[in-house]
């Protein structure tokens, strides 16, 4: 195991007791929140454009 990404996978599937079937669903479910997290502030973003009637920050 050569670089980061290899050991970071190595842990991940050591702390599911080995199972790459719980470490997969594990690394799915970050994913998930992770993808809400992002429509959350693209949302924000959005709004926070198009809610300031044409007002700038700068």
């Amino acid at each position: 195991m050569g670089n980061r990404l290899d050991w970071q996978i190595e842990q991940i599937v050591a702390e599911s007791d080995g199972s790459l079937h719980d470490a997969l669903r594990a690394l799915m479910q970050v994913n998930e929140r992770l993808e809400a997290e992002l429509e959350r502030l693209r949302s924000a973003a959005v709004c926070g454009h198009s809610c300031t009637d044409g007002q700038s920050l700068h």
